[in-house]
């Protein structure tokens, strides 16, 4: 009989697949409410404390370099746009990142494609929780579909009311056409003395169909710009400022 009980016992002890899963999604929940947490809090946070945040695998995370993005916030701080756009948003971390630096009046569009060959597209849940990334007094326009396409950039332009942007960053489709695409569109909408960053701009891996860096390579020497890369041996990352004329 006792046998018996230590048997049952042992049997309870291991985890079912259900349990397991259960756990986990737990632990997920936990993780989420953690970022939500944080990301809607409103005070304004120092660039090191943002940076610890952005780079830790979040709900919320920005997959970039941490020194590179530091480098990047600062720039941006200075700048303090007023109207700002960003192509590529997938898990939010580069938009949390520039509603803590942006004007607090700041208007700032995303523009992300569901299903993104380059990680892109997120559902209800985080559509939810980036609308409320905006500060006080800042609005945030979620955009979902193809960047590539006229009516996207009506859209947009639409939002602006005739205004151009402050800021442009460049995240979507890294491929040659995609990134040179995105420049041609909506480069033109930044403003004199506006500022354009392009991520992606290391040499990468033939295999992960990233051209950016080959697209930056060739008209990086058309403007004022800075190469902001950790290690030109990385193989990933670096972004690539140019400061329009």
């Amino acid at each position: 009989m006792a046998q018996g009980v230590a048997l049952r016992a042992n049997e309870n002890s291991i985890p079912t697949s259900a349990q397991v899963w259960f756990k986990r999604f737990r632990r997920g929940l936990n993780l989420i409410r953690s970022s939500v947490r944080y990301a809607l809090a409103q005070r304004p946070r120092g660039i090191p404390e943002l940076m610890d945040f952005l780079v830790e695998d979040h709900f919320i995370r920005a997959v970039q370099i941490r020194s590179e993005l530091a480098a990047l916030a600062e720039i941006i701080l200075k700048l303090c746009p007023e109207r700002a756009l960003e192509i590529g948003t997938a898990s939010g971390g580069t938009l949390f990142f520039l509603t803590r630096l942006a004007s607090p009046r700041a208007t700032i569009i995303s523009v992300d494609l569901p299903g993104g060959p380059f990680g892109g597209g997120y559902g209800p849940i985080r559509a939810w929780c980036y609308r409320r990334f905006a500060r006080r007094g800042q609005k945030i326009h979620l955009l979902q579909g193809n960047s590539h396409r006229s009516e996207m950039l009506a859209r947009v332009k639409r939002i602006l009311r005739g205004q151009t942007l402050d800021y442009l960053f460049i995240d979507g489709d890294h491929t040659y056409d995609g990134v040179r695409s995105d420049f041609e569109m909506y480069g033109p909408l930044v403003r004199s003395g506006g500022v354009i960053a392009l991520h992606d701009i290391a040499e990468h891996p033939p295999e992960t169909g990233c051209e950016v860096s080959r697209f930056w390579c060739e008209i990086k020497h058309r403007y004022r710009h800075r190469e902001i890369i950790a290690d030109q041996h990385q193989g990933w990352a670096g972004l690539g400022i140019i400061y329009v004329p």
